[in-house]
């Protein structure tokens, strides 16, 4: 499911937005959620709340915190989610180049140019973007797999750990099984190895294999068990022949 949240100030233009979008993804046969928003903050909080948005069309000319700041402010969390300004005037172009938006939108509204970016937008960005997707307490989470350093289980719960702007960790968790996982995005061009029955992990934080474990860039140590020895110094020798 693909979430797109919506800022605008201006209560009737946010519902005449929300009307349209909602419409226009209904042609392209997307499914979505959209979230409506009057200010910047209550956006931020949304999604420091339930988690990231695939695509944010935002007024530049909000009150309080503007479209700018806000985009400023999001950027530092997150360099992948769709930007789509909308604004009546161009004074702000030059300062929005700097969090890279997707594209500008003039008022009024035109429907036909909202629905080719945002069908561009999907096609060139969310479908080509390998995500892992899940949910807890019925919040939808959808994280790109570049960012997930690996997966790990406890009985029945499911630990997400992922890497933000390289130097800090967090983790998300969901009831499911492991080798469910595995499956499920065993088809995407990110490889995740399995070390041991409770660990899979992003090959490309792995700096370090050896004979019984492997680590990780963060400086985790992870013993591989007996079970998956030879798979993974298969897939090691593999990697080397690679770079020869």
């Amino acid at each position: 499911m693909i979430r797109i949240g919506i800022c605008e100030d201006v209560y009737r233009e946010l519902v005449y937005c929300k009307r349209i979008v909602e419409g226009i993804m209904a042609d392209l046969s997307r499914n979505v959620m959209v979230y409506c928003f009057q200010s910047g903050e209550d956006l931020l909080l949304e999604i420091d709340t339930t988690g990231r948005m695939d695509i944010l069309l935002v007024d530049i000319e909000l009150l309080g915190m503007n479209g700018v700041e806000f985009a400023h402010r999001l950027r530092e969390k997150d360099n992948n989610a769709v930007i789509i300004f909308i604004s009546s005037h161009d004074q702000y172009c030059k300062e929005a180049i700097d969090v890279q938006p997707y594209a500008f939108i003039d008022k009024p509204i035109s429907v036909q140019r909202l629905k080719e970016v945002l069908d561009h937008a999907v096609r060139t960005h969310l479908d080509q973007r390998e995500c892992f997707s899940f949910s807890n307490r019925k919040i939808q989470f959808s994280i790109p797999l570049s960012e997930i350093r690996y997966f790990q289980s406890d009985k029945r719960l499911i630990y997400v750990w992922t890497v933000h702007n390289d130097t800090s960790m967090d983790r998300y968790i969901f009831y499911g099984k492991l080798q469910d996982v595995e499956e499920d995005i065993s088809n995407y061009k990110l490889k995740f190895l399995r070390i041991r029955q409770s660990f899979l992990v992003n090959t490309n934080y792995i700096m370090e294999y050896a004979a019984d474990r492997v680590v990780i860039d963060d400086g985790t140590v992870i013993e591989i068990s007996d079970h998956y020895k030879a798979a993974v110094r298969e897939y090691y020798m593999k990697s080397l022949r690679n770079r020869i």
